[in-house]
């Protein structure tokens, strides 16, 4: 059986927004497919765990619009777990909290910017650690397909 490892939310905030819209993009159905990647960083000193979140929707002539939301929380321990145990609570547990703040934050950037609000689908961290330990840097969720109005032009 797993070790537990309490801890607590020291703080949690998102320090980077970068968002823009594609003026060129043209629809060609009422739905697009989004395809988002999703990397996980973390440091520790003491028992203190800092955990950045990143997830990016890149650049495309077919998307409309790009962003990237960076999430960071810092987490303190009762006692600090050892280098695995450490790693699959930052990875698994810590991303799993930070990522709802990043959920939000982008549903609330796409609605903001006149477009429909895209609400990312809903992440399972554990299948993304075994992604990252069969050795992929960078982790691309599952497309979602996401419906967009036509301009009226």
């Amino acid at each position: 059986m797993d070790k537990v490892f309490p801890f607590i939310l020291k703080d949690i905030f998102i320090p980077n927004i970068i968002f823009r819209l594609n003026h060129s993009f043209k629809p060609e159905s009422d739905e697009i497919e989004v395809d988002t990647n999703i990397e996980i960083n973390f440091s520790h000193k003491g028992k203190d765990l800092t955990v950045q979140v990143k997830v990016e929707l890149t650049d495309g002539k077919n998307v409309p619009f790009a962003f990237v939301v960076e999430g960071v929380g810092v987490f303190r321990f009762k006692d600090k777990p050892p280098g695995d145990s450490l790693e699959k609570v930052a990875r698994i547990n810590c991303a799993a909290i930070i990522f709802p703040y990043i959920r939000e934050s982008v549903a609330d950037l796409t609605r903001r910017a006149g477009v429909p609000p895209l609400h990312l689908q809903p992440v399972n961290f554990v299948a993304l650690m075994k992604q990252l330990n069969s050795g992929a840097e960078k982790v691309v969720t599952k497309p979602q397909k996401k419906a967009i109005k036509k301009s009226s032009s």
